[in-house]
């Protein structure tokens, strides 16, 4: 798990993914993921400021999909930072990062103070 400079903690997790640029269907390995954004390996024809979508497959007819766009890109790796979700995927996000990260309480504090931010 990293905090880094970012608000939102990233975990570490090797998950198969693919984003999709409109028809084109690329192949991705997540390097971390947050609540707020992912880095990607394996998208190279990703552009910065290309608008797409992360599909993360958890279970036959279950998946994730996020919409975003890539803020960074460098060598074979990409940064997303989400936009945009259903409740669905925003709910499935949220417990995969919980389930894989070593302090699951701390995601939940996450949101909290954006829902403070909010109102």
């Amino acid at each position: 798990m990293s905090r880094e400079h970012r608000n939102r903690t990233r975990i570490h997790a090797g998950f198969e993914a693919y984003v999709t640029i409109g028809d084109v269907v690329i192949p991705v390995e997540t390097k971390n993921i947050s609540l707020k954004g992912a880095l990607l390996k394996g998208c190279d024809d990703c552009l910065i400021d290309t608008e797409c979508e992360l599909h993360i497959p958890l279970s036959p007819g279950i998946r994730i999909v996020i919409a975003g766009a890539v803020i960074r890109a460098k060598r074979n790796e990409v940064a997303m930072v989400f936009n945009e979700m259903d409740e669905l995927s925003f709910t499935e996000l949220h417990r995969l990062v919980q389930l894989n990260s070593p302090d699951p309480d701390a995601i939940d504090d996450e949101l909290l103070q954006i829902f403070e931010k909010i109102e």
